[in-house]
């Protein structure tokens, strides 16, 4: 079984700073197989979210967008979803393969 990392490192919002958009964990090692979720918290209102994924020495990857409360959306053995009264988004991937290797950002825009 290989070992990979996953690394959430950055966030951002449109209009607003960086520090009311805020992704958890920070990084992690992960086994092939296993499933893992990243949260993304916002101290603001979001009326949409974006998750990109990035690649060791590649551009940014545009993965999906959620524009409306409860909107769930999947890719392949990626899901996420936006929980608007709550604040926050989570991206699900299952059964992870080292293909998932990378950077995750979440990006916003704010009321």
């Amino acid at each position: 079984m290989r070992v990979f990392y996953i690394f959430f490192t950055l966030s951002f919002l449109t209009g607003v700073s960086s520090q009311e958009l805020e992704q958890s964990p920070q990084s992690l090692i992960i086994q092939e197989g296993k499933n893992l979720t990243i949260n993304c918290t916002s101290s603001k209102t979001l009326y949409s979210l974006h998750w990109y994924k990035q690649k060791y020495g590649e551009g940014l990857i545009f993965l999906m967008m959620l524009q409306k409360g409860g909107e769930e959306k999947s890719h392949e053995k990626i899901t996420a979803k936006l929980d608007e009264k709550k604040q926050q988004s989570f991206l699900h991937i299952t059964a992870s393969q080292p293909s998932h290797a990378g950077i995750y950002l979440c990006g916003g825009d704010a009321q």
